[in-house]
């Protein structure tokens, strides 16, 4: 289902911001993607879909600026990870507002990502909200910054695959788990 590259420099960013429907019965594994300026942040599902788990974080060379793109360095582990893996569908966090409640102008860009990676993978993608993910975990794992440190700064190791692990388990919690357990 993949299209040719000159396929997708054609795509324009638009207003839409569907997903793929929702299928009636979900099938395992769904990759969860935390998109980022600088890195992708990757997590999984168990053969259950009851939970997900961290898998990768690659590096996103994309802009965000037009024209969207997804280059190699990127795009292919994702591919790769979709055959490997044998990925039934994609949760894409999108951030749709901003901590003040406004709506985010970014988002678009992320949905026109979103569809990029359909065309590359040939996986439906399910737009999700990332609920602020990364800015949750910084809080909670004591990645927020002190005033008065007087250390030297060091690199964080990144947290985006926990990130894109959170979007995942709350797609999993309010789409498929709230149904299973109904029934």
């Amino acid at each position: 289902m993949a299209t040719g590259s000159s396929d997708l420099r054609d795509l324009q960013v638009t207003d839409d911001t569907r997903g793929d429907e929702y299928p009636l019965v979900w099938e395992a594994p769904l990759l969860g993607i935390d998109w980022g300026e600088s890195r992708i942040g990757l997590a999984i599902t168990d053969a259950s879909l009851r939970f997900s788990e961290p898998l990768a974080v690659i590096e996103n060379p994309c802009s965000f600026v037009p024209p969207f793109r997804i280059p190699p360095k990127s795009g292919d582990p994702i591919k790769r990870i979709c055959t490997q893996k044998d990925v039934k569908g994609i949760v894409f966090g999108v951030p749709w507002y901003h901590l003040s409640g406004d709506p985010n102008p970014k988002s678009n860009i992320f949905v026109e990502y979103g569809r990029l990676l359909r065309c590359l993978t040939g996986c439906p993608v399910f737009l999700w909200d990332e609920g602020l993910t990364s800015d949750a975990l910084q809080t909670k794992g004591g990645g927020g910054r002190r005033k008065s440190s007087r250390r030297p700064r060091r690199s964080r190791d990144p947290i985006d695959h926990y990130s894109a692990t959170l979007i995942l388990q709350s797609f999993l919690d309010e789409c498929i788990n709230s149904r299973q357990d109904r029934s």
